[in-house]
């Protein structure tokens, strides 16, 4: 009964554990989630970029693609690349009437209608670029009269303009505006603060006195939701209308107000609160967006907001003045999501930033920016259970409490000042909960609990990189010059391995781990600090390796420091010898061959650093794709083992410029695929517009679709850009002139364009496509027809004329020349037959000679290697080949006692004795000096001995005559096997040896090779 008890306890126990586990890891992460959103980076388009000026009052993206930005200084239309400002100029009519831009809208003709402050409305038409005026009340101008717009909303043939004073409304059928009365609105307190179009199509209108909706066919208004805002104040602000078909609304004072339109109820209250800095950031807002995701992006004055609808949570996007890649300004005036779900965000006094959803992949972390140093390398990571983040600086261990934001610097108990001496490289947790430090100044321990790094307990001015627990207890930790087995109870070296520069280490069971360091891989038994086994690099392609990883199919990746990533399969037993290994390089795709970290998402794929980028492979197709600066990664690269993935799937790599940290489930290609926009015409490098005198545009460049072209124009540039704004330095670009190229050409961002000279007359379609930041092309291009015409001289007529006179005068130029042409070629035939022959017979006499040996008639040496290699390459029994080397014994004593002419005679005598005595099929050359070199194919060894034994009895019987002297030859010889698959300098060297031997042993003899060539 005891027992069951103490069971049904444990298991209690257990099932506590188990739920606040869970609530814990449900609780990360959704701060995972809020993690990403908070370190977004912004793109901002300024004064320094060609804005006008700093303030961003109204956005809006046109038909065509063009991003259009209104400024307290002009109108800006923004291509992704430069900026066009139009302004008003007195001289003009068809200019705008003024600078200070508050409102912008679009029709359906892509016309742009264009609130002021003070000057009423202005109307764009980009066919002509011409603007012009409407006034609204006559004799109303100035700011805070009717003349001052504020809101502007196109819906069927009317513009309804909200303004200081009131609503009213451009009737396009006859160009006249007229009033629109709003019951209860005061004279001084008449502002219209927000139009927003609905659904079911009324209009409405955010007024100081509440919500009204107006019917566009009667223009009959009604209050709305009195009894939602009735207890907020009367006063409203912006409007917006989400995908979840729910009213946002913001109230005059009291915050902003989440409202079931449908049901007429009121969902959420949100609130500005000091103490709570994710709160509401001002008592009301000045503009609402949604993204791609469904989040709620709010505007205030004082900064900016994003609801996060999956976890019900508001967070702040903090701005330029907390983290650097913020936006630039924490007034944001307005918000709006482009056709490719970009967002911009207009603020005050810093310009227009914008955001791509699809490229918030990667968060960032610099503690650097806590720790006050300009240094922002990040060299380890590690994390505790509970959420807290411990990192490498060079300035020392930095610590992050679960649930802050800033980093520390840990202090030491013996009060040595770490920060100011030490560089932390390597970081691990023991399963007791001791952090472990691997510094330049030795390793160090930081014991559950406590607040202060011990002393060093390795001191040594090599640091520690990396460090592995195994199943006994046992740290192993490497350095620059060896790998040490160290017990942390006794604080002793338990043993040490000669194996430098580990940076990788992997535990695979209970009593081995494999290690990688400089060119090799090791298998160790940890209970006996054995080497089991080794990979050698030299053999398998690799020089030094750098992080391995074992993934969850139990093979393992291996990064290395210039030869890329590679893939090790192994068997259960771990036999290296046996392991197969597929490399991935930059011929792959990846960014660098240099490896820093490596981590597994759950569907399979495999994320590593390199010193360029964060980078993911698919293992199972091959595809690899890069991540950089444009995505959140850092692009000046990450660290050697500066990575860690922690029981939620987040991935951590340390780099250059501090921290990524990601989710895999993050990073989603970006679906939105670009149309190309023509931005420009140049003829002979003229820039062309409607208009100008010789111009073929009617129309801005960006409306044509047709051209024609004069034959004074010889050259033709035509320019582009893509409706793409997420990162269009990315974009990438893709051109052919159809009728003229077969192939298209690649371009970058930097070359957005295309010239052509001198092309022939005809019709012809040029087409262009882009790419998205992922490299996603557009699936159809951007067809522009060109019909280049004719110089008079280039006309069918002019070419028959031509035709005709050229046929005429080739007739009679030919049949002047035949005969002479006739008799010249056949003396000149005859002259060619002749040296042809006579070129010959010396070419085959060179040749000759190229292979003799002048004083024997043998091959020389040039000649009998060409032979060995043909021999070597046809020959079909590889091993039925002898080769020998003969030397003449005391060839010197014949030039020094009787003249080099005797010496020349001898050598000649010794080549036909070598021709009488060898067989006929046996090659024979003179190898230099008094050596012969002897090739018997289709011989064994012992018929080769024989022979040559033979050749030296001869050899030694023969008598030699010189001036009436007799005399006496003797020669030593080496004798080998050959084997075909071997060169001939490998054949040679046994039989070389050999010949020596023999004549250390006294000449005058036959030297088998004691191993076979």
């Amino acid at each position: 009964m005891h027992l069951l008890t103490d069971k049904l306890n444990r298991l209690a126990t257990g099932v506590t554990f188990l739920v606040l586990a869970l609530t814990c890891l449900q609780a990360l992460a959704n701060d995972h989630s809020q993690l990403r959103y908070r370190s977004l980076s912004f793109t901002n388009l300024s004064i320094e970029q060609g804005l006008s000026q700093v303030s961003g009052n109204a956005v809006i993206q046109d038909s065509k693609g063009f991003v259009w930005i209104g400024t307290q200084d002009g109108l800006n239309r923004f291509d992704g690349h430069n900026i066009r400002v139009f302004r008003h100029d007195k001289d003009d009519p068809a200019s705008l009437a003024r600078d200070f831009i508050s409102a912008l809208a679009e029709d359906e003709r892509g016309h742009l209608w264009i609130g002021t402050r003070g000057k009423g409305l202005d109307e764009y038409d980009p066919l002509t670029e011409t603007f012009r005026h409407h006034q609204i009340i006559p004799g109303a101008k100035g700011r805070g009269s009717a003349s001052d717009v504020k809101k502007l909303l196109v819906h069927g043939q009317r513009v309804y303009i909200g303004t200081l004073q009131g609503l009213f409304y451009l009737d396009r059928k006859d160009n006249q505006v007229r009033s629109i009365s709003i019951p209860g609105l005061q004279a001084d307190s008449s502002t219209i603060f927000d139009l927003l179009l609905m659904p079911k199509g009324n209009i409405l209108i955010s007024t100081s006195w509440g919500i009204f909706s107006l019917n566009p066919d009667t223009l009959q208004l009604k209050q709305k939701y009195l009894d939602i805002t009735g207890p907020y104040g009367s006063g409203t602000n912006a409007l917006y209308h989400d995908s979840k078909h729910r009213l946002w609304l913001s109230t005059g004072k009291h915050g902003v107000l989440l409202v079931d339109e449908e049901n007429n109820r009121l969902i959420r209250h949100f609130e500005h609160n000091e103490d709570d800095p994710d709160s509401l950031r001002f008592w009301n807002a000045l503009s609402f967006a949604e993204d791609v995701w469904g989040n709620i992006w709010i505007g205030s004055n004082n900064g900016l907001n994003l609801y996060l609808d999956a976890e019900d949570k508001m967070i702040t996007l903090a701005d330029s003045r907390h983290r650097p890649s913020g936006i630039h300004d924490h007034s944001v005036q307005t918000l709006y999501t482009d056709s490719n779900q970009n967002i911009w965000i207009g603020t005050s006094v810093g310009g227009v930033s914008r955001l791509s959803p699809y490229l918030a992949r990667f968060s960032q972390i610099i503690p650097a920016n806590d720790l006050q140093t300009p240094d922002k390398r990040l060299l380890g990571i590690a994390k505790t259970p509970e959420g807290g983040l411990y990192v490498g600086t060079s300035v020392g261990l930095a610590y992050r409490p679960p649930g802050e934001t800033a980093f520390s610097i840990i202090p030491t108990v013996d009060h040595q000042a770490l920060a100011a001496k030490t560089t932390v490289y390597g970081l691990f947790i023991s399963r007791d909960g001791t952090l472990w430090v691997g510094s330049s100044t030795g390793l160090r321990r930081l014991p559950p609990g406590e607040k202060k790094l011990h002393a060093p307990e390795l001191s040594n001015s090599y640091y520690f990189i990396k460090m592995l627990e195994d199943e006994e207890g046992y740290l192993w930790l490497s350095r620059p010059t060896e790998l040490l087995k160290y017990d942390p109870r006794t604080r002793k070296i338990a043993a040490s391995l000669q194996l430098p520069h580990v940076y990788g280490m992997l535990q695979l069971d209970d009593a081995r781990i494999l290690v990688g360091g400089l060119g090799k891989i090791h298998l160790i038994d940890t209970r006996s600090a054995t080497v089991l086994d080794a990979l050698d690099g030299e053999t398998h392609g690799f020089n030094s390796i750098t992080y391995l990883y074992q993934a969850r199919d139990g093979s393992i990746w291996v990064g290395t420091q210039g030869d890329g990533l590679f893939h090790m399969e192994i068997n259960g037993n771990y036999d290296l010898s046996r392991a197969k290994l597929t490399f991935y390089s930059m011929q792959d795709g990846l960014a660098s061959n240099a490896i820093g970290a490596i981590a597994e998402s759950a569907d399979g794929l495999i994320w590593f650093t390199t010193t360029r980028s964060i980078s993911r492979l698919d293992p199972s197709t091959g595809a690899v794709q890069n991540f950089d600066d444009k995505d959140g990664a850092f692009s000046e690269g990450y660290y050697i083992g500066s990575g860690l993935q922690d029981e939620q799937g987040l991935i951590y790599f340390g780099g250059v410029k501090g921290m990524s940290i990601f989710a895999p489930e993050w990073i989603a290609d970006d679906p939105v695929t670009p149309r190309v926009i023509f931005t420009a015409l140049r003829l002979d490098n003229h820039p062309m517009s409607a208009g100008l005198p010789d111009s073929p545009l009617s129309k801005p460049m960006a409306y044509t679709d047709q051209l024609t072209i004069a034959p004074q124009w010889s050259s033709i540039t035509l320019e582009f850009a893509s409706n793409n704004y997420a990162s269009p330095e990315q974009i990438r670009y893709a051109y052919k002139m159809q009728g003229l190229e077969k192939e298209w050409t690649e371009t970058g961002a930097g070359e957005r364009f295309a010239t052509y000279a001198s092309m022939p007359p005809g019709k012809y379609s040029f087409l262009v496509k882009a790419t998205n930041p992922d490299g996603k092309w557009s699936p159809e291009p951007t067809v522009l027809t060109l019909n280049i015409l004719p110089h008079w001289y280039q006309t069918w007529w002019a070419w028959l004329l031509l035709g005709l006179l050229t046929t005429s005068l080739i007739y009679a130029y030919v049949r002047l020349r035949m005969g002479t042409i006739l008799r010249r070629n056949l003396e000149l035939e005859k002259r060619v037959n002749a040296r042809t022959k006579a070129l010959t017979e010396a070419n085959r006499q060179l040749a000759h000679l190229a292979r003799t040996d002048t004083l024997t008639g043998m091959l020389n040496r040039r000649a009998f290697t060409e032979h060995f290699h043909h021999n070597r390459e046809n020959q079909t029994s590889c091993t039925q080949c002898a080769l020998a080397l003969l030397d003449i014994d005391l060839f010197k004593v014949f030039n020094d006692s009787h003249g080099h002419d005797c010496g020349d005679a001898v050598l000649r005598e010794m080549a036909r004795l070598l021709r009488e005595n060898l067989r006929d099929n046996d090659v024979v050359a003179r190898w230099g000096g008094e050596e012969f070199i002897i090739l018997l194919p289709n011989t064994v060894h012992s018929d080769a001995a024989d022979i040559m034994a033979r050749l030296c009895e001869a050899v030694a019987r023969h008598r030699f005559k010189w001036e009436g002297e007799t005399l006496r030859i003797t020669i030593t010889a080496g004798l080998g096997q050959c084997d075909c698959n071997q060169s001939l300098e490998k054949c040679l060297k046994p039989v070389d040896e050999a010949l020596y031997k023999g004549k250390q042993q006294g000449r005058n003899q036959l030297v088998l090779a004691s191993t076979p060539a």
